[in-house]
């Protein structure tokens, strides 16, 4: 027994003491835990942390008090004092929040990575320190989580009137889950809409972002004349490096014999950029190309930012065959599921900006369409405009196949009415729907603002073949020789998103527009004074 213990002596000195500096590390650890936890408590209940731009988080208390109670307001993002890698992770995203389009200072992102540095290094982390940082961190994660996924504006604070029931997240489980992931930063990413465009939008505001941090890119000038092929100035150079930075001139094309000539190339480029602005491609430099050459790159980063914030207002739950109208870009899209791919693609006429008859944005679902509809024609358009020509034409009602019934006018169906020769309708608080028209001169125009609030569409047969199901053969039948206001309801409801949106990317290709109802400057400001809101808390 003696021999025994001599001999195996050094060895169980060596493992009662491991267990006493274990049992001694877990009982500091705890220690420290409890203290920060008495901190956490008391951050909660004051709802301020200095570590958090403005210092409060009024807004966020009920939803960080459900998410710390259970857990006896334990730190979340410490082990024993320390950060967690998925704190350390977590904080690296909120920095690079701009990349996702938001604002990367809303959530204080460097001062907590700063926090967190020094918490790390610390010899002897303080109980303090450590539940501000804690604290912090789950304010900051809760505010980009809500503002990924369903923006920073809700949409009814800027007049659109889209879903009544505002997207939320279960804000403690989001951030619990984040906690003991093991990727972190992918489950944040996942919160971003999951619609391909948004993707792509993410891509171009990293290249326009590039593009606007450049010092050596040249302005194009000011006085730069209409230029048609074969003319000279000196401000062409210029011309043709902006063409080369927005991709719209390969680098690769040959150098010119004479710098300052407006060739071939350079006006093949300008078509280009045209076509990307949604201006007519005649490959004129006039007074409308030369300024929308001489944009600030910093707008368009802005534009880009808007268009990622609006598709974050978009449903998450997006399933059968779907419709989307961009009043900026005067076009409709139909979309079978996640599909990237569009069924069908056309021109739209929508609701005219000068005559205050604008286009409403709005999100419903189509239910059925009208063959050969009636036009019941709105009592403010019939009192202004129809009875006042009605007045001074006394054939004008007959010559548009019109008639008064019960005080209102209605115009009969056929080719002539201005609905065309079939209506899709998707009840909403606007009553503004999709129609045909005998007017399709419009749809060669590259600004279509024109109607009355409707939207007209360029190819009515196409999309009744997408949202019926039906062939052309039937589609056109229906149209041209069915019965008169034949109502047809959809097997199964077409979502249709009317949006509006100045910056969108085609064929990996970044395309901008005219803001032409101020929805972007509307926008912008909701936001600049939501950061000041926030700032000065």
């Amino acid at each position: 027994m003696r021999a025994w213990s001599r001999r195996h002596a050094p060895r169980a000195l060596t493992v009662v003491l491991v267990a006493s500096v274990v049992v001694l590390g877990g009982a500091v650890g705890a220690e420290a835990g409890d203290a920060a936890a008495a901190v956490i408590r008391r951050l909660v209940a004051s709802t301020t942390d200095p570590y958090l731009t403005g210092g409060a988080f009024a807004e966020e208390r009920a939803d960080v008090e459900r998410l710390y109670q259970p857990r006896d307001f334990a730190p979340l993002w410490l082990r024993g004092g320390r950060p967690t890698p998925q704190a350390d992770e977590v904080i690296a995203t909120l920095a690079d929040a701009d990349a996702h389009g938001l604002t990367a200072a809303d959530y204080d992102g460097d001062r907590l990575g700063a926090a967190l540095a020094r918490l790390g290094a610390a010899r002897h982390p303080s109980s303090e320190d450590a539940g501000l940082l804690d604290v912090a961190l789950t304010v900051a994660t809760m505010r980009y989580a809500t503002d990924a996924y369903a923006g920073r504006i809700p949409p009814q604070r800027v007049g659109f009137e889209l879903d009544a029931v505002p997207k939320r997240l279960d804000l403690p489980a989001v951030v619990g889950a984040l906690a003991r992931s093991d990727d972190p930063a992918r489950r944040l990413a996942a919160l971003d809409p999951p619609v391909p465009t948004f993707a792509r939008l993410r891509q171009a505001l990293a290249e326009m972002r590039a593009l606007a941090a450049r010092t050596d890119l040249p302005d194009v000038p000011a006085d730069l004349p209409a230029l048609h092929p074969g003319d000279r100035h000196p401000g062409i150079p210029a011309l043709r490096s902006r063409l080369v930075a927005l991709g719209d001139l390969l680098e690769t094309t040959p150098a010119p014999v004479e710098p300052t000539v407006y060739d071939r190339d350079v006006a093949a480029a300008v078509r280009r950029f045209q076509q990307r602005h949604g201006r007519d491609p005649d490959g004129i430099v006039g007074p409308v190309t030369r300024g929308d050459l001489r944009v600030p790159l910093r707008e368009r980063v802005a534009q880009v930012q808007l268009a990622m914030e609006r598709l974050r207002w978009f449903p998450d739950d997006i399933a059968g065959r779907w419709v989307v109208v961009n009043i900026p870009e005067f076009r409709l899209w139909g979309f079978e599921g996640s599909d990237p791919i569009p069924r069908v693609s056309m021109k739209v006429v929508v609701g005219s900006a000068a005559r205050r008859t604008e286009t409403p944005i709005v999100h419903a679902h189509m239910r059925y369409v009208v063959f050969r509809p009636y036009w019941d024609v709105p009592a403010s358009i019939a009192r202004k405009e129809i009875l006042a020509r009605a007045a001074r034409d006394r054939g004008y009602l007959a010559r548009e196949h019109m008639a008064v019934v019960d005080g209102r006018v209605r115009q009969r169906p056929g080719p002539d009415n201005a609905l065309g020769l079939v209506k899709f309708v998707f009840p909403n608080p606007f009553d503004v729907y999709l129609h045909d028209t005998p007017q399709k001169e419009y749809f060669a125009r590259s600004r279509r603002d024109f109607s009355h609030g409707c939207m007209r569409v360029a190819e009515a047969a196409a999309l009744a073949e997408f949202v019926l199901g039906w062939d052309r053969e039937r589609i056109e039948a229906a149209m041209t020789t069915g019965p008169d206001d034949r109502r047809v309801s959809l097997l199964e409801e077409v979502a249709v998103y009317v949006v509006y949106t100045t910056a969108a990317v085609e064929d990996r290709r970044i395309f901008f527009f005219d803001d032409i109802y101020g929805h972007d400057a509307t926008l912008a400001r909701a936001l600049a004074n939501r950061y000041a809101y926030r700032a000065s808390r």
